[in-house]
């Protein structure tokens, strides 16, 4: 898949990815630093989050009436000049917790039109029996980007200080802009003159009215909740399996979470190299299958210290596989079946739904772990996992959406 604007595509998602990972490490270490306070903390990853989620619903309708192009070199730049002035801010200490609330709102903001806006441009640039081994490779520069920038963002800060950290992602957005300025996206075709005199708000409403008249796209957004929501599930789970087996919970816990980012990585490169194109429906809810098989197989895991771990380990690296096979899948499908005309709607409701299912079920199941064993936990919501991927996959019945 040597295709130019698919390659110009990844390299600025590459460049800005790692640059927006030193950007979160570093601010969540300032922000605890000099106030003292987790809930500020909080207070500043939750800004980063929910614009974007709420906008999600809305944003769009603004993605598929107007260029494309525009809105992603547009809103990277932005990005670049909104952290940019931070760094100014920084420098001559003009820096406060207000305003860096105010920086996080911007950028979510950006988010909420730049991250729909990209599965969006894919299938513009890529022949349509590419697109599952377009997205494979999408989401291993994703994951990629997001190990190596976790890894070197900690040492970054160490060794230059919080400043230059907030430098080079500025220089990253730019970047990925300038490498996004040479992406070729073909033209829409052009709306009937009765459909451009309509605003906004009519094509928000031609999109949910789309979404909802269409039960096979329901289908596929409610796996993406549900997809999303065991991502949040895992989370819970991890720090109090790796708690109970053995003493040592934060040695457990990194493994843990090297196994879960290896698991997608590996599944990502593999899926790049031998696509699932075809095939992508029978990977979707077989992979959401397996997830709830895993978690009642783990239900029964039994031993010493050492085979827990091990067990766990195999587990949670399987889960990762698994996400990631459902995760492309679903991506895939949603750009092959849908309307293109309303690619940046249907993708724009699917990220917020996303990114609201993994905070409800971090809230959720921390509060179930309070009352009840893990061990039960993992068997009753693999049964539930289970019920609920056979279930949608008899409703999904349609080639065509």
């Amino acid at each position: 898949m040597m295709n130019r604007n698919f390659l110009f595509l990844l390299a600025g998602q590459f460049v800005s990815q790692i640059g927006d990972k030193f950007h979160i490490i570093a601010l969540s270490f300032w922000v605890l630093e000099t106030t003292g306070s987790s809930a500020k903390m909080g207070a500043v990853l939750a800004a980063s989050l929910i614009p974007s989620l709420i906008l999600g619903f809305f944003s769009g309708a603004f993605i598929d009436r107007y260029n494309r192009k525009i809105i992603i070199v547009g809103t990277d730049l932005l990005r670049g000049l909104i952290i940019g002035l931070f760094a100014v801010l920084f420098y001559f200490e003009m820096m406060d917790f207000y305003v860096i609330l105010v920086m996080q709102i911007l950028l979510s903001v950006n988010a909420a039109f730049f991250d729909p806006a990209i599965p969006s441009v894919i299938p513009q640039i890529v022949d349509e029996k590419d697109l599952a081994a377009a997205n494979s490779r999408h989401q291993f520069i994703n994951g990629f980007s997001f190990i190596a920038g976790a890894f070197s963002g900690g040492i970054f800060i160490s060794r230059f200080g919080y400043l230059w950290v907030f430098v080079v992602n500025s220089v990253s957005f730019i970047l990925s802009a300038g490498f996004e300025c040479f992406i070729h996206i073909p033209r829409m075709p052009k709306n009937n003159h009765k459909e451009d005199q309509q605003g906004l708000l009519e094509d928000m409403k031609q999109g949910y009215h789309y979404i909802f008249s269409k039960s096979t796209l329901v289908v596929l957004l409610f796996m993406v909740m549900i997809i999303h929501f065991f991502v949040g599930s895992i989370e819970v789970f991890m720090p109090v399996i790796a708690n109970t087996i053995s003493e040592d919970g934060a040695r457990n816990l990194g493994f843990f979470q090297a196994a879960f980012g290896a698991g997608t990585i590996m599944m990502a490169v593999v899926l790049s190299i031998r696509s699932i194109s075809g095939k992508e429906k029978l990977t979707l809810f077989g992979s959401v299958f397996l997830i709830g098989l895993l978690y009642v197989s783990a239900s029964f895991f039994q031993g010493n210290e050492t085979s827990l771990r091990i067990l766990f380990l195999a587990m949670i690296f399987l889960f990762g596989c698994c996400i990631m096979c459902a995760g492309i899948s679903f991506k895939t499908l949603l750009q092959k079946r849908i309307d293109n005309q309303f690619a940046g709607r249907v993708f724009a409701v699917a990220g917020s739904i996303g990114n609201a299912s993994i905070p409800c079920a971090m809230i959720t199941y921390g509060f179930l772990l309070e009352k009840y064993d893990f061990l039960r936990l993992l068997m009753i919501s693999g049964l539930v996992l289970m019920l609920l991927s056979i279930i949608s996959f008899v409703l999904y019945q349609g080639e065509k959406i």
